[in-house]
């Protein structure tokens, strides 16, 4: 056998092992399309809208809920350009990952896709309820457009101006912060807001918004306030 032919031939069997032994057959995604569209003026993305809309579509049993991601990309004009809300939850017993997805004309959908596996978290309602009071026509880059990350955090982390400009949220409102730790064994959410950049140019500290709530600052070892 020709040594090229042969490479190709054992890069092939190996990749098929791989398959076979390493990625298991992924579970079945169930779909909804098109379930109905999201009013949201111009900076206010209807967030708890989403939710309820997701909880009473996708069938999830609401108190067994467990926030892992929102994702908010908006234009410089306030316009939606696609949310995403990703959770986990049950339904008739099973475990279950969610996906709400609104795109750019405000259309929603969503998907779901059973797994077996534990995961920790807070249910969403509260953060979302955070997000959604924040008055973002008030950020101050608004008119470049904007991205809003409400994301979970775990194993430790440290806190100050060299990250961005901190604060805690409680309502809508800011209370600037200057710095906080947080233990090995703290798990927390970060509210993340931040201009629309070109790819590859990150934006500077000063124009990114980090936000924390009350209880997650209550899990911290230490805040300084300022």
């Amino acid at each position: 056998m020709r040594p090229i032919l042969a490479v190709v031939v054992g890069v092939i069997v190996v990749y098929a092992c791989m398959h076979f032994f390493v990625l298991p057959e992924a579970p079945d995604v169930t779909r909804i399309e098109n379930i109905t569209h999201l009013e949201s003026p111009a900076y206010h993305p209807a967030i708890l809208d989403l939710w309820e809309i997701a909880v009473e579509n996708t069938g999830v049993e609401n108190e067994s809920a467990v926030l892992r991601k929102l994702e908010v990309d908006l234009a410089g004009d306030g316009a939606i350009r696609v949310i995403w809300l990703i959770f986990y939850g049950d339904k008739d017993g099973e475990q279950h990952g969610y996906e709400a997805y609104v795109g750019p004309g405000g259309t929603v959908s969503a998907k779901s896709q059973k797994f077996n596996f534990s995961v920790q978290g807070v249910h969403p309602l509260e953060l979302l309820r955070e997000v959604d009071a924040i008055a973002l026509e008030d950020i101050p880059f608004r008119e470049q457009g904007m991205t809003i990350l409400l994301s979970p955090n775990a194993y430790g982390d440290h806190y100050n101006e060299t990250r961005g400009r901190l604060y805690e949220v409680s309502d809508g409102a800011f209370r600037p912060v200057k710095e906080v730790m947080f233990g090995p064994d703290a798990r927390w959410y970060t509210i993340t807001i931040t201009p629309h950049r070109s790819p590859g140019s990150p934006p500077p500290p000063e124009e990114v918004l980090i936000a924390f709530t009350r209880q997650d600052l209550a899990a911290a070892e230490s805040v300084v306030y300022g």
